[in-house]
C-alpha cells in the first residue's frame, strides 16, 4: 500500500504546483533574479560579491532561462520542481520517525500549504533551500541506522556514506546564506536527539567538508554579515505576536493554526516530546531563535524562515499520529489536520500585486516631454520587465535602456538634473522612504512643479504626476 505513497504525492504536487504558474505577475525580488540570470557571468559574479545571495540559484537560472521563453510561468518551473521534490524526503523522515501515516500526513500538509505554494511560484532560491534542508535531515535520519548494531537496524541497512549529506548541505549554503543556519541546527540535532547521536562524527565531518567547499565564497559571506551587523537590515523589528503570525502563515488560516497548536500541546503534555524532538528542534530553533536575534539584527520575515516550515508540518503530523490509542481509528486526527489545510487551500487566488498597473498608469500620464523617476532605484527592474522583458537580454545594463526612454531610477535622495524642456514628471514611489527617509526628492519636485495627480497604482506603490508651472 505505502509503496505508492511517494509517486502519488509527487503526482499530486505536479498537478497543483504546475497549475497557474503564471497567475501572479513577476514582482518583488523576482525581476532581480531574472535580470541577473541574463547577464554575462563576469557581471553576475561582480554583483554577487556585494549582494546577499550565493551564486548557485543564479547560475541555475542562467542556464534554464537560456532554454525557455522569457515568460514568468516558464521561469518559475525550477522553483515548482524543487517544491515538488521536497515531499519525498519529508515523507521518508515521517515514515522513519513514527510511521508511514505520519510521513504521508506531513507531505500532504506541505502540499496543501498556501505559503509553500507561494514559494513554489517564485523565481527565488527559497524552495531550493527548503528541499536541501529537508534532504539533509533525511540523510541524518537515514545514516543513524547505519551506525547501530545490525540487530537494531531497520530494513537491513548495512552501510552508509556522508556524501549525500555533504551534497545536501552544500546545496543549502550555496543556494542561500541561511543554509548555514540549517547546518547549525543539524549539529544541534545530532548532539541533542538520542536517535541521531550515532552520526555525530559523520555530521561534524560533513559540516567541515561543507565549510571547505564554501571557502571560495567565505569572504563575501563574512563581508555581508559584517555589513548587516554594522548597518542593520531593511527588515523591521518584529512585534511580540510575530511567531504566532509565522505559524498562521504556515497553517493557511487562524482556526487551523490554533487546532495545530492544540494538537502539538496535547502530544507534549502526554509525554511524546522525545519522539518529536527532530521536528521540534528543526522548527523551534529558527522560529524562536531568529525572533530573539531580530531585536538586535532584524531578520524575522517568512522567506527567511521558510526552510523550517517542513519541520512544522512534520511536527503536526507526528502530534496527530501519536495522539490516539489502539482502540480509536489511527487515521482520524491526521485526516482532520489534512482536511483543515484542504478546506483553506486557495491555489487559484492571486497575491494581489500588479506592477503592470503601475506601467499602465505611467503610460497614461506621459504627455510631451516626460521624465519618469523611480524610487527606490531597484524597482527599475520590476518596471523594466513590464515595459519590455527583452530589455533584460540587452547588451547594455538596463539603466542605460531606461535612461534612453526618459526613465531614471533614483539612488538614495539624489535628485537628477532635469532639462528645462521637461513639462511632466511622473514619480513612482515603491517605498521611497527606505532610501530617502526625508522625502527630499518628492519635496524638491513639489517646489519645482505642481502636483496634479496621485494614485496608489499597485499595492503600496504610489504614482504621482507633476506638471511644469
Amino acid at each position: 500500500m505505502w509503496r505508492w505513497a511517494i509517486p502519488g504525492l509527487l503526482l499530486l504536487n505536479v498537478l497543483l504546483k504546475f497549475w497557474a504558474l503564471g497567475l501572479n505577475e513577476l514582482a518583488g525580488d523576482e525581476p532581480f533574479t531574472v535580470y541577473w540570470a541574463q547577464r554575462p557571468l563576469a557581471e553576475l559574479f561582480g554583483m554577487l560579491r556585494t549582494e546577499n545571495n550565493p551564486p548557485l540559484y543564479f547560475l541555475f537560472m542562467h542556464g534554464w532561462s537560456a532554454l525557455v521563453p522569457l515568460d514568468a510561468a516558464w521561469l518559475r518551473v525550477p522553483s515548482a520542481v524543487f517544491s515538488i521534490l521536497t515531499v519525498w524526503p519529508l515523507f521518508l523522515i515521517g515514515k522513519r520517525l513514527v510511521g508511514p501515516l505520519a510521513g504521508l500526513t506531513a507531505a500532504l500538509l506541505f502540499t496543501l500549504s498556501n505559503h509553500s505554494l507561494g514559494f513554489a511560484h517564485e523565481v527565488r532560491a527559497y524552495s531550493l533551500l527548503a528541499l536541501a534542508c529537508t534532504w539533509a535531515v533525511w540523510q541524518l535520519v537515514y545514516l543513524s541506522d547505519f551506525d547501530k548494531p545490525i540487530g537494531f537496524r531497520k530494513n537491513g541497512l548495512r552501510g552508509g556514506t556522508i556524501l549525500w549529506l555533504v551534497a545536501a548541505n552544500v546545496l543549502a549554503v550555496w543556494a542561500h546564506y541561511f543554509g548555514w543556519l540549517m547546518v547549525g541546527i543539524e549539529l544541534v540535532l545530532v548532539f541533542a536527539v538520542p536517535l541521531l547521536r550515532p552520526v555525530r562524527v559523520k555530521m561534524l565531518a560533513a559540516a567541515g567538508i561543507t565549510a571547505l567547499l564554501s571557502l571560495p565564497w567565505a569572504g563575501v559571506v563574512l563581508a555581508r554579515a559584517g555589513e548587516s551587523l554594522g548597518r542593520g537590515t531593511w527588515v523591521d523589528v518584529p512585534t511580540w505576536e510575530e511567531p504566532y503570525n509565522m505559524l498562521l502563515r504556515w497553517s493557511n488560516a487562524p482556526v487551523v493554526a490554533v487546532l495545530f497548536l492544540v494538537l502539538i500541546a496535547l502530544a507534549l503534555a502526554r509525554g511524546k516530546a522525545r519522539s518529536m524532538q527532530v521536528p521540534l528542534l528543526w522548527s523551534g530553533l529558527p522560529l524562536i531563535g531568529m525572533f530573539a536575534i531580530s531585536f538586535v539584527v532584524p531578520v524575522y520575515i517568512d522567506r527567511y524562515l521558510y526552510f523550517a516550515s517542513p519541520a512544522f508540518y512534520l511536527l503536526v503530523a507526528m502530534a496527530a499520529t501519536v495522539q490516539l490509542n489502539s482502540r480509536q481509528p489511527v487515521w482520524l486526527l491526521p485526516a482532520g489536520a489534512v482536511l483543515g489545510m484542504f478546506a483553506t487551500f486557495t491555489p487559484w487566488k492571486s497575491n494581489g500585486i500588479h506592477p503592470s498597473a503601475v506601467k499602465a498608469q505611467v503610460e497614461a500620464w506621459r504627455e510631451g516631454n516626460t521624465t519618469v523617476m523611480i524610487q527606490p532605484e531597484w524597482y527599475d527592474l520590476t518596471y523594466g520587465w513590464q515595459l519590455d522583458p527583452v530589455l533584460f537580454k540587452g547588451a547594455a545594463p538596463i539603466a542605460i535602456a531606461l535612461h534612453e526612454r526618459g526613465i531614471f531610477p533614483i539612488p538614495a535622495a539624489e535628485m537628477p538634473a532635469l532639462d528645462s524642456t521637461v513639462a511632466t514628471v511622473v514619480h513612482i514611489d515603491s517605498w521611497a522612504s527606505l532610501t530617502d527617509p526625508g522625502h527630499e526628492v518628492l519635496n524638491e519636485l513639489r517646489k519645482r512643479y505642481t502636483q496634479v495627480d496621485s494614485v496608489e497604482a499597485d499595492k503600496k506603490v504610489m504614482v504621482r504626476r507633476f506638471r511644469k508651472r
